[in-house]
């Protein structure tokens, strides 16, 4: 009984990380992010607290947030407009000032 329920969790988890996996390539492409740039090396660091991924960084929330307002769980162009207004990480800096000068917007 618990292997089922083992294969089901991880099967579920693998389903997500693959879900979010848009998340970079879209980030990229609508911010024009070079490859030797600080938010190409971020990585998911430019949402997680980790480059690995895992707990979000204050960016990451706001996003989360953009997208659960917009029913969705597909990133896309729109909805990081969305949050490019915003000073995620409370430094008196908008998000989008800190991506146009290469900086992670979710950085304390």
């Amino acid at each position: 009984m618990k292997k089922p329920i083992i294969i089901l969790a991880v099967t579920a988890l693998f389903a997500s990380a693959f879900a979010l996996g848009n998340f970079v390539p879209v980030f990229a492409a609508k911010y024009k992010v070079g490859k030797d740039s600080k938010l190409a090396k971020a990585a998911c660091g430019v949402c997680h607290a980790s480059a690995k991924g895992g707990k979000l960084n204050p960016y990451g929330d706001d996003l989360k947030a953009a997208l659960k307002a917009a029913g969705s769980k597909k990133l896309t162009p729109e909805i990081l407009a969305k949050v490019e207004g915003l000073d995620s990480n409370k430094n008196g800096v908008k998000n989008i000032d800190e991506i146009k000068k290469d900086m992670l917007p979710g950085a304390k």
